[in-house]
């Protein structure tokens, strides 16, 4: 008995299977699409060619005399990041006091900013 038979037999016995699965693959493919199937094209009507906004503009707030967001503004900083809300709680107890602390220089920079 040939040493290198059985490797032979295995090369030869997976070439088949590769080729069955080639072929297998090729039959599965979908068949072009015959001369009869058409394809429909919808025409839009000839008073509706104008673009018309989905969504409209909002209108911009007058501007007032005070601005607010100084007042608390690490706070609200902290409360509106994408930290991880456990990252968050150690940070209120940082920014909560200091914001009390500087809360009327808060107050008094609102009316120039």
């Amino acid at each position: 008995m040939e040493p290198h038979r059985h490797i032979r037999d295995r090369a030869v016995a997976l070439a088949a299977v590769a080729l069955i699965v080639m072929v297998g693959a090729s039959s599965a493919r979908p068949a072009p699409a015959s001369a009869s199937e058409t394809i429909v094209v919808v025409q839009a009507d000839e008073g509706s060619s104008e673009l018309q906004p989905r969504y409209h503009p909002v209108q911009e707030q007058p501007k007032g005399w005070y601005n607010p967001s100084y007042i608390f503004g690490m706070t609200s900083t902290v409360a509106h990041s994408t930290m991880v809300p456990a990252a968050k709680a150690p940070l209120f107890l940082l920014t909560v006091p200091l914001d009390i602390v500087l809360l009327p220089f808060a107050a008094i920079g609102g009316l120039f900013g």
